[in-house]
């Protein structure tokens, strides 16, 4: 191995079906993005795109539970990309792997995607203290317009009635609609609620090009069963262990 890779971990996701390395002192990636994985509604030949793929968790969890994908991706981040490389090899995947600026990369000026997907930075840089990890403040920390672009870039490559897929924080909901008014409808919003069950941590988008369907908000995902306050443990529900074990999809 590498040396600027020799502080990683190898972990599992799917129920062991993957073995991914990852930064141990970087953005590790977890249940957002499993949760991505399992909404995004593609199906075997399609053509797959994901902006900011990181190690490849995302990615490749897609690409387990959905055979034949013509894949791409782009990381920004050297070590992230050379990881992302690796862990497609290890694990006998073969998308088509870009390094650079989804925004400048002449690589992607002509493509069109079935699906466009992504796990953007969640926090405004000048909101929150950054760490010395780089690693770290590159993959959290939202600079200004980024999402903007990511979403125009998205509307832009994705395909007539194609699927625009993200995860973010709930404050983010109106910026999203906002952008994706102008090309895209059908939206679904799935709130997903954490461990107090009155609050949303996080919402799943799934927007559709060039339609013209309502937006809705689905029922929401419940990660946890009741919190038992005697014993203090909190416990994944059935339907989140089947996708975490299983890989198994969301409906939206």
């Amino acid at each position: 191995m590498d040396k600027q890779h020799s502080e990683i971990t190898d972990d599992t996701f799917l129920g062991g079906k993957l073995s991914l390395f990852q930064p141990k002192k970087g953005f590790r990636a977890g249940l957002d993005s499993v949760l991505l994985a399992a909404s995004i509604n593609a199906q075997s030949g399609d053509k797959i795109f994901e902006i900011g793929a990181g190690v490849g968790v995302v990615l490749f969890c897609l690409m387990q539970r959905v055979s034949n994908l013509n894949a791409k991706a782009i990381e920004i981040n050297e070590e992230y990309y050379s990881l992302l490389a690796i862990n497609a090899k290890r694990n006998k995947f073969k998308p088509n792997l870009l390094l650079g600026d989804f925004w400048s990369n002449p690589n992607l000026k002509n493509e069109n995607f079935d699906h466009i997907f992504f796990n953007p930075p969640y926090y405004p840089f000048n909101s929150f203290k950054s760490s010395n990890n780089k690693l770290l403040n590159i993959a959290i920390f939202e600079y200004p317009n980024l999402l903007k672009k990511m979403l125009t870039f998205s509307l832009r490559r994705c395909k007539s009635y194609g699927y625009i897929t993200l995860i973010h924080r709930p404050a983010k909901i109106l910026e999203i609609l906002s952008t994706l008014s102008s090309g895209a409808g059908d939206i679904k919003i799935l709130p997903i609620l954490g461990s107090n069950s009155k609050n949303i941590s996080r919402i799943i988008i799934r927007a559709r090009k060039s339609a013209k369907g309502e937006t809705k908000i689905l029922s929401p995902l419940n990660l946890y069963q009741n919190f038992n306050q005697s014993d203090k443990k909190k416990h994944y529900t059935s339907e989140l262990e089947d996708i975490l074990k299983n890989g198994r999809a969301l409906s939206l």
